[in-house]
């Protein structure tokens, strides 16, 4: 990283009142957060200001290319340089990567998939007290407008990146990574086009920090803390291969490798820095939860369209307030006020719930529901499920990975 960013630039762009106080204490990690505010992407950047400056190929054209580059006009390739480079950076692991680690952790991840599905709501509602992740989407224009959609994308890429093998390279969960961060990339574009983005008052758009902390944090720290907050027993190699799975899907998705975590212990050390800031949550993260609230969630019981429907009317008068108290259990107090929650006696339902989730642990635990494997796949078939995602299908998986290895695909389905 070149940019030079003062704690005051800093404590600007991320609304946090204490920045001097945290860096005291952590300086390290908290200088290397405030040198990433003023980084983007530069591979994935240097793609999208080839695509815009006069290049033959169109997006459609690199998404294709993704999708299987082995269908791909060698001419396009010759007259892209900066995505073929950024393809073969992106096909090269990194000498840390271990395939066999990574498959372990997506195996430990979908033990308790469908729970760890759930807490994409906890996730996001993290994303939304930094000011990094609101101004982008205020500034697109995409505050209330398709919540719904938003969230079963994010959905779909968090179940593809961490089924068991579909981040190894060219498979669907990998495919799906690279297509998000060259999206992100488009879209610091558009807002550095527009001319009305101030990096140096907000930041680059979404930068190496906010990156950072949305997968080391936001995907991998927090939902492992909610988890054993309900009761979920992880071993010490499963988190150590959980970890080893995260730190790899952030590399392909284009955080630097400085600011990954190198086990779980880094990685939890990062989440709890977080949220040592005292932040000030811009006023748009209200209009976030609120719509996360009222249009991010669908009560489905795999009912027909119009069955399903009203089953969500009905219940959604109350399962508004639970999720909403239940979300304030993991945000500190004053940031959840800041955002519009409201914490109630209903958050105590995890405490209820803690009881069955051991019980289904121990039955587990003692063989009763099959091998540990059977589990994870049981538990991605259920996901997969109710996002309409069919793991047999090239598009969704990949075909280069598809064709390659079909063994393997079916032991995933």
């Amino acid at each position: 990283m070149t940019a030079t960013v003062s704690s005051a630039t800093a404590a600007t762009i991320t609304g946090a009142q204490n920045w001097d106080e945290v860096a005291a204490h952590h300086p390290d990690h908290v200088h290397a957060m405030a040198q990433g505010l003023l980084v983007g992407d530069p591979r994935a950047d240097a793609v999208i200001t080839e695509l815009f400056s006069g290049a033959a190929h169109r997006w459609t054209d690199i998404v294709s290319a993704l999708d299987d580059p082995s269908l791909v006009d060698p001419t396009l390739l010759a007259g892209a340089p900066e995505f073929r480079a950024f393809l073969e950076h992106a096909s090269t692991p990194p000498a840390w990567f271990d395939p066999a680690l990574a498959r372990a952790g997506a195996d430990a991840w979908w033990r308790f998939g469908s729970l760890q599905s759930s807490t994409l709501y906890q996730s996001l509602i993290y994303g939304y007290q930094a000011r990094g992740f609101t101004r982008p989407l205020a500034a697109t224009g995409r505050l209330t407008e398709g919540t719904w959609d938003r969230v079963q994308a994010t959905a779909r890429w968090v179940t593809l990146a961490t089924a068991p093998g579909l981040m190894d390279v060219g498979a669907g969960g990998w495919v799906e990574t690279l297509r998000i961060r060259l999206v992100h990339a488009m879209v610091r574009h558009h807002l550095h086009a527009a001319n009305d983005w101030d990096d140096d008052a907000w930041g680059v758009p979404i930068n190496q920090t906010y990156a950072q902390l949305t997968i080391t944090a936001g995907f991998l720290a927090l939902p492992l803390h909610i988890a054993k907050d309900f009761g979920i027993h992880y071993s010490r190699a499963d988190l150590e291969a959980i970890t080893h799975l995260w730190r790899w899907i952030g590399w392909v998705i284009g955080v630097e490798e400085n600011l990954l975590p190198t086990s779980y212990e880094d990685a939890m050390r990062i989440w709890r820095i977080s949220r040592e800031f005292q932040l000030q949550p811009h006023e748009d993260a209200k209009t976030l939860v609120r719509a996360l609230l009222d249009d991010g969630y669908r009560a489905d019981l795999g009912l027909p369209g119009p069955l399903n429907n009203a089953f969500h009317l009905v219940t959604k008068p109350f399962l508004r307030p639970v999720f909403a108290a239940v979300s304030t259990r993991w945000v500190d107090a004053e940031i959840a006020t800041a955002m519009g929650l409201r914490s109630t006696p209903l958050h105590h339902l995890v405490d209820l719930a803690r009881p069955v989730v051991r019980s289904r642990e121990l039955v587990r635990a003692i063989g009763l529901l099959g091998s540990e494997r059977t589990v994870a796949r049981r538990e991605l078939r259920l996901v997969t499920w109710r996002l309409g995602i069919d793991l047999t299908d090239p598009k969704i998986v990949g075909a280069r990975y598809r064709a390659a290895d079909e063994n393997r695909m079916d032991s995933v389905a």
